[in-house]
């Protein structure tokens, strides 16, 4: 382009202008390190970004343990629902086998559903005695009118000895009734070869307000449950297997969590509801029992704490150094948006001023050379960082309590910590030998999407075939997602044999097919894709090498001509401290 030239036929004030816009341009591109050593300020932003992964780090160290802490609160609460509710639960379907060493949890005859039943009943109206735990009932509900009966002839001897937690700790009166929906088919009928099915589904719910002598009857002899149900019009009779779909019992209790890990050690109350399902959708003869549970915090809790300083030396120090970090993130997003504010500028005043004295326009690429990727990176971060924060110490220091806001709070979090270190890898490239790894990835990295386009297709391919015909007869190709984690589990050479063990060998030509599948998977994806896919990446490092060799010609825009057209001095002389003065920039 020849821009020494062309900036002799301009006008003195033009030339003026030119000049300086090269000597500005030329200082913007440097790196903090040599703009250091010219004007010798002091790097406030790489400072704040030491800074923030440092202390970024313990302040997640510190929430991870909350974190778990209360992750471990509700799970163990989850498994004691179960253990309590659930007729016959083991222990051994607590712990995550795979593939799982048991099957569903389910009955098999209405005798099974029965004794179900009964035993929801005896567990529930005996879960503040039977429990070691500070289980309650959610006395907060609507209350039906109960019947309260007493029975002479139950003794009260015995009732005081081996049902206290009646009488005891909660009214009878006052224990909010179980609630029953079943979900039905309208309507069947079937007599001599014919039948006439309504499919619409009807649900009926009923409220089980049972009396104190019928929760005693159900305790001493759980089949007394289908006599009561029977009178409240509930039946689960062999003849009702096509007619009953679902069926939930619903109920509340209330739960005091304390933990000594709590930086407060404050109690916290929470409801939790709970929904036993019994399954029949199928109509096999399998009906799968499940019980699920929502665990909330809840405010309606009254009392007071002894001897307890709310705001103790642990709590102080949380409070600072979240104080601390939110400082930090509000400094650095401040400096980073600023920076890309007066790089806008600069690529405006740039722009223009080709276009005017040179009639050049510039490029799409030359644009983009004024967006610094690694400030965009760090302003991404810092509002994760600051969001994250907000929420945390609205949780830690308010009588607010959400799993959904742990979770988001969490993610915010760990996505931040991310994109701090993955922000100090732009400090390696300061270093041409450390700098290897980022210009190889910015290199490959048009070519790695070109080629993902391909085995992302043919990827899809083997995924919907091994979920729709190897899918009904394998656990592991059960869904979509699961068939998805099983082909990419063989990808990385995991699992492989377990693969071929878990499909059923009851269908010959099924059990051929996916024999041939894996092995053609596995050929194809880990012989052929991953090897294309390392050499993609090797070959882009053979050309960031032949690129830092000075005997090669590089292929410059004219943005770079333009700053090339002078001589950059060397940084940390006089000369360069002279010319890249602030009054003599543009």
């Amino acid at each position: 382009m020849r821009f020494n030239e062309r900036l002799e036929l301009l006008e003195s004030d033009q030339r003026e202008i030119g000049l300086r816009l090269r000597r500005r341009l030329q200082f913007f591109f440097l790196n903090p390190l040599d703009k250091y050593r010219i004007r010798r300020q002091f790097p406030f932003k790489l400072f704040i970004q030491v800074l923030k992964v440092a202390f970024v780090t313990i302040q997640l160290i510190i929430f991870a343990q909350l974190r778990i802490s209360h992750v471990d609160f509700l799970d163990e609460t989850r498994t004691v629902m179960r253990h309590k509710f659930l007729k016959g639960w083991g222990d051994e379907r607590d712990m995550l086998v795979y593939p799982p060493a048991n099957g569903h949890y389910s009955a098999y005859s209405s005798d099974q559903i029965i004794e179900h039943f009964a035993h929801i009943v005896n567990a529930y109206y005996s879960i503040q005695n039977d429990s070691f735990a500070a289980f309650s009932y959610d006395t907060s509900v609507a209350q039906m009118p109960y019947q309260d009966v007493w029975d002479d002839e139950l003794g009260k001897a015995h009732i005081v000895d081996e049902h206290q937690s009646l009488r005891l700790h909660t009214v009878f009166a006052n224990i909010p009734p179980l609630r029953l929906c079943i979900d039905r088919i309208a309507d069947v009928k079937i007599r001599n070869k014919i039948y006439i099915f309504d499919t619409r589904i009807e649900n009926e719910c009923f409220v089980l307000n049972f009396t104190q002598t019928e929760v005693y009857n159900v305790i001493r002899d759980k089949f007394t449950v289908r006599r009561l149900l029977v009178q409240r019009n509930i039946t689960f009779r062999a003849e009702d297997a096509l007619i009953v779909s679902k069926a939930f019992i619903n109920f509340n209790l209330r739960t005091i969590h304390y933990s000594t890990l709590q930086n407060d050690r404050k109690p916290e109350c929470y409801l939790i509801r709970l929904t036993i399902r019994f399954d029949n959708s199928r109509h096999t003869g399998q009906v799968k029992v499940d019980l699920v549970s929502t665990i909330s915090y809840i405010n309606l809790c009254n009392g007071r704490i002894l001897h307890v300083n709310r705001f103790g030396l642990g709590t102080v120090m949380i409070a600072l150094l979240d104080l601390f970090v939110l400082s930090m993130c509000l400094g650095s997003l401040f400096l980073c948006v600023r920076s890309l504010v007066k790089g806008h500028l600069l690529k405006n005043t740039t722009r223009e001023y080709f276009d005017r004295a040179f009639g050049i326009r510039l490029s799409i690429r030359d644009k983009w050379e004024f967006f610094n990727m690694w400030y965009g990176i760090v302003v991404v971060n810092d509002l994760l960082l600051i969001t994250s924060t907000v929420c945390k110490v609205s949780i830690q220091f308010s009588d607010f309590d959400s799993s959904a806001l742990f979770t988001l709070t969490g993610v915010l979090l760990g996505l931040g910590v991310f994109l701090v270190f993955f922000g100090l890898l732009r400090y390696f490239t300061f270093f041409s030998q450390y700098n290897v790894i980022i210009l190889t990835l910015r290199k490959s990295f048009p070519s790695i999407l070109r080629f993902l386009v391909g085995a992302v297709i043919l990827y899809c391919g083997f995924l919907f075939t091994g979920w729709v015909i190897i899918g009904p007869y394998s656990l592991k190709f059960r869904t979509l997602g699961d068939s998805s984690g099983a082909l990419f589990s063989l990808l990385n050479g995991d699992d492989m044999f377990a693969t071929f063990y878990t499909i059923n060998d009851d269908n010959s030509i099924i059990k051929l097919f996916g024999t041939v599948y894996i092995y053609l998977f596995v050929s194809v994806f880990v012989y052929i894709v991953l090897s294309l896919f390392i050499a993609i990446i090797m070959d882009s490092y053979e050309v960031v090498k032949k690129q830092h060799n000075p005997t090669l010609a590089e292929y410059k825009s004219a943005l770079h001509e333009f700053m090339d057209s002078s001589e950059t001095p060397q940084p940390g002389t006089n000369e360069a401290r002279e010319l890249f003065a602030a009054d003599q920039l543009l």
